[in-house]
């Protein structure tokens, strides 16, 4: 057995420990992300309850590439004492386990339904609410003790990483949208510059291109003109379809179009 292994999943149970506090009403679970920016599979713990914004930590990253180890790192994390949690998975898209050969399937979690009907005058509360809680009033000097004592002694300060949730949102939104992109074969590697040349060009000659994107493990093809570049995205707008932000990074190939190129795409 792999004593790395072994190792993170003792580290990703000793810091979800202190969370699983086992509410009433509450959802916990573990998110697996498969990362195609960063290549690593990325471990969160999230927690959902009712009337509160749903938490989401870093647990943990490794790479990509290992999917057998992935698969051992789960097996150790299920072994652990006590730890009955949930696992979902997202942006395998159609990857098989390595043992099994079954598709790694995503489950997310349903939202618990809870009323949200206002509570009026004459009303009775709902049963599927708590009655409301009265906070207690302090004077301007005793605020400030209660939100220093708490920002000492209780807040954690995540980092980047609370940001992390909002990036893995925009992720999913952008590997949709590129899954719908034609398959097509590797074409040679370009240089940044030689990609960064290739689009000024396009721009002052208002001549379409064809690029060609590294994305999930494999290549896809877009055409059409290019409407503008920024430091890390290009905007290009195919035919029949609405305008794409590619990020640049994920250019490996780009060509100018011609009338007679089989690729030659106006756009309308």
């Amino acid at each position: 057995m792999d004593n790395s292994l072994a190792s993170a999943a003792h580290q990703i149970a000793e810091q979800v420990w202190p969370l699983f506090k086992r509410l009433p009403k509450t959802i916990y679970h573990i998110l697996v992300v498969n990362d195609h920016y960063d290549d690593q599979f990325n471990f969160f713990f999230e927690i959902y309850r009712p009337h509160f914004r749903t938490h989401s930590y870093p647990l943990y990253s490794m790479s990509n590439q290992q999917l057998d180890q992935l698969e051992t790192l789960l097996r150790l994390l299920r072994e652990q004492e006590g730890l009955q949690i949930n696992i979902d998975f997202r942006g395998f898209n159609n990857q098989r386990w390595p043992s099994s050969q079954r598709r790694i399937a995503s489950r997310p979690y349903q939202t618990p339904p809870f009323n949200q009907d206002p509570i009026t005058k004459d009303s009775a509360v709902s049963p599927s609410m708590s009655a409301p809680v009265r906070l207690p009033k302090y004077r301007d000097d005793e605020a400030a003790k209660v939100a220093n004592a708490f920002f000492k002694n209780e807040y954690i300060d995540y980092g980047m990483g609370k940001w992390h949730g909002f990036r893995i949102a925009e992720l999913n939104e952008v590997e949709n949208e590129f899954s719908a992109l034609p398959i097509e074969l590797p074409k040679n590697q370009q240089s940044l510059l030689a990609i960064r040349s290739l689009l000024k060009l396009g721009i002052d000659q208002n001549q379409p291109v064809h690029l060609q994107l590294y994305f999930g493990g494999r290549c896809h093809g877009v055409s059409g003109v290019i409407l503008g570049t920024t430091r890390q995205t290009v905007f290009i707008k195919p035919k029949h379809q609405h305008q794409l932000a590619l990020p640049l990074k994920l250019i490996r190939h780009g060509e100018l179009l011609t009338n007679n190129h089989p690729n030659h795409d106006q756009p309308l």
